[in-house]
């Protein structure tokens, strides 16, 4: 016997007349899109065999017109066009043609009409200079308003709705294993980003060290009266700061006295928080200025003043006469002196302006900034105002020093998480981010150098340092994360966008990372990392897919693209 099977199978003839359904779903026609690469998505449906999609991509001052394939996903129709310049598109306006076919031949196509603008560019420079970058969807978002507009509320931030970051506080059990923790929380999920930028930098600009007292409460209390003060009276400031038991112990103010004076707050008030090492002051000035603050010392963890330790003569400060037995008056005279300076001025907006702006000063920029800070020193939105010199400024919002900062190890590690979605968990949130500061030599808080962190990039580079931000990124989107770490779902990003096939994911991950600056370039790259030269196939639905995702994310991040800002 020969052993034989027999299937029948009934077919029928259909007279397909209907063409394919495309729809273009991220853009409406005459929408305005970014000068760099950027996406197109949509979905194309067919009653019959899954349908083929071609693309012609034309204008936006490119050489000659693209034509090509597109990718479809096979069960949902779910297509992305990635559209991008060799180096930048100029403002002519973008066609973008698309061709469905199915089986037998019919075809439906749609001409999308598109205008490239500059407001994203300057929306995810405006967010990764007055934020800790942009979190998924931002760019757009601020594009569609305006960068004044976003930058006008971000200088009222009672006016931003933080009611989601207070929430997501009360979810915590503590405020963390890590005195930064705290701190960290806010930088990743309050919607208040520049106050947050501006807590920082005034903490760090009037730094104190967490190993000369031991009391996380001290800086603590300290990193609120900066937030508190941060877009107000610069004044203020250094009152928060000279009153801080935090500063009293870091820079031996509790051990100034009368026939003992110790100048060590006395010179850094002088040289690094107000009128600058050149700003005019001498050695004499700096013995007036100690002598003003003999006296002022901490009581049960609080600002106390000791009469009795405090010299009641007659001091010269800056060419003003302190008379005799003022008391704790001297050093609030002295405090009211210093803010009012014309050198505060200029050495406070040389800073601003390199954090906001330039490594290398921009003369004519900082002169403005100092001439607000002066006329405005009795305002109590004193710095918000300076501030708004700065943000409004073409030195700002133009293109000439975009991209031309290294982030520092705390702009990298809140930045990707706040660009990848991070989540920073409810059990340990954030602590993860505290021990990978560490490793890249910036641990908050217990800095004991006098001057704080750099702002400018040349002291964040060397081999060692570049080495361990690579490392940083390696573990923060390894493939199989730590439980107590920031956990990332890039394929849950993609999926809430519909993105399925490695021409919408490439695009999306260069947006996430590089903004809306990426080129023909890095999506080449990108392409090549995921799909290995072409070899291998990305499909959202195999297990791979967030591994795969994951290393394309830690390539990209490492590109000096995503390094500088």
């Amino acid at each position: 016997g020969l052993n034989e099977s027999v299937a029948a199978v009934d077919l029928s003839l259909l007279d397909d007349r209907i063409a394919p359904n495309l729809e273009i779903l991220s853009h409406a026609a005459g929408a305005a899109t970014p000068m760099g690469g950027f996406v197109v998505t949509g979905r194309v449906t067919d009653n019959t065999l899954s349908p083929r999609l071609t693309v012609q991509v034309s204008g936006g001052g490119l050489t000659a017109a693209e034509v090509r394939d597109v990718e479809v996903a096979p069960t949902s129709g779910n297509w992305a066009v990635r559209v991008a310049p060799e180096s930048g598109f100029s403002t002519a306006p973008i066609t973008l043609t698309l061709t469905a076919h199915d089986g037998v031949g019919n075809t439906t196509a749609k001409s999308l009409v598109l205008n490239p603008s500059d407001a994203f560019g300057q929306a995810w420079h405006v967010l990764r200079r007055t934020a800790f970058g942009a979190t998924p969807g931002q760019v757009a978002a601020v594009a569609g308003e305006g960068a004044v507009s976003y930058l006008t509320r971000q200088l009222h931030p009672d006016s931003e709705d933080d009611s989601d970051f207070a929430q997501r506080q009360l979810g915590w059990p503590d405020l963390g294993g890590y005195l930064a923790t705290d701190y960290l929380r806010h930088a990743v999920y309050s919607r208040r980003q520049l106050l947050e930028v501006m807590t920082w930098f005034w903490d760090n600009h009037v730094n104190t060290d967490y190993w000369r007292h031991i009391k996380a409460d001290y800086e603590r209390y300290e990193m609120a009266g900066f937030r508190a003060h941060a877009l107000g009276r610069f004044r203020d400031l250094l009152e928060v700061s000279s009153k801080s038991p935090a500063m009293l112990y870091t820079l031996d103010g509790v051990t100034n006295m009368m026939g003992r004076p110790n100048e060590n707050y006395a010179r850094e008030l002088l040289e690094l928080h107000t009128l600058g090492i050149n700003g005019g002051y001498s050695q004499q000035d700096v013995v007036e200025v100690a002598r003003a603050f003999t006296g002022w010392t901490v009581v049960d963890g609080q600002f106390s003043f000791n009469a009795s330790l405090h010299d009641n003569g007659v001091k010269v400060v800056l060419g003003t006469t302190l008379p005799a037995n003022a008391g704790q008056a001297d050093g609030e005279a002295v405090l009211d002196l210093l803010a009012r300076h014309p050198s505060t001025a200029n050495f406070v907006c040389g800073k601003l302006v390199t954090l906001l702006v330039s490594d290398v000063p921009v003369n004519s920029l900082i002169e403005q900034c100092a001439g607000v800070f002066v006329n405005t020193v009795d305002a109590p939105d004193q710095l918000a105002q300076v501030l708004r010199a700065i943000l409004s400024s073409p030195e700002f919002l133009g293109s000439a020093y975009r991209g031309a900062k290294l982030k520092t190890p705390l702009e990298l590690t809140v930045g990707l998480a706040r660009n990848l979605g991070g989540d920073l968990g409810l059990s340990s949130g954030g602590d993860d981010l505290v021990v990978e500061l560490q490793r890249m030599n910036m641990s908050l808080f217990v800095n004991p150098s006098p001057t704080g962190y750099a702002e400018t990039g040349k002291n964040w580079v060397s081999t060692g340092m570049l080495l361990n931000r690579i490392r940083f990124l390696d573990r923060a989107l390894s493939a199989t994360p730590s439980a107590g770490a920031t956990q990332f779902n890039l394929a849950g990003l993609m999926q809430a966008d519909g993105l399925e096939t490695a021409e919408g994911v490439v695009g999306r991950m260069l947006d996430l990372t590089l903004g809306p600056i990426w080129t023909r370039r890095h999506w080449d790259l990108g392409m090549a990392l995921l799909t290995e030269e072409g070899s291998r196939p990305y499909f959202a639905w195999a297990p791979d897919a967030e591994q795969r995702l994951r290393s394309l994310g830690k390539a990209l991040a490492v590109l000096p693209e995503y390094q500088y800002q």
